[in-house]
């Protein structure tokens, strides 16, 4: 499978491809980090669907 990473800053729009659900969390953790971004979400390439994220606390995001 393959996922998009999005996310949007003042300046702009941002959308990255990853191969893998796990890079895809990582990088898409490592956005929020920097604290540019709003709004990262990942997107299943094939389904067009949001992916729920796992929470810090081993939960799962409510969307």
């Amino acid at each position: 499978m393959r996922y998009h990473i999005t996310g949007s800053s003042q300046v702009g729009v941002l959308g990255l491809k990853r191969d893998t659900l796990e890079g895809a969390l990582k990088k898409a953790n490592e956005l929020r980090q920097q604290g540019i971004y709003n709004e990262v979400q990942i997107i299943d390439i094939e389904t067009g669907d949001v992916v729920k994220e796992p929470l810090p606390d081993g939960g799962r995001e409510e969307n």
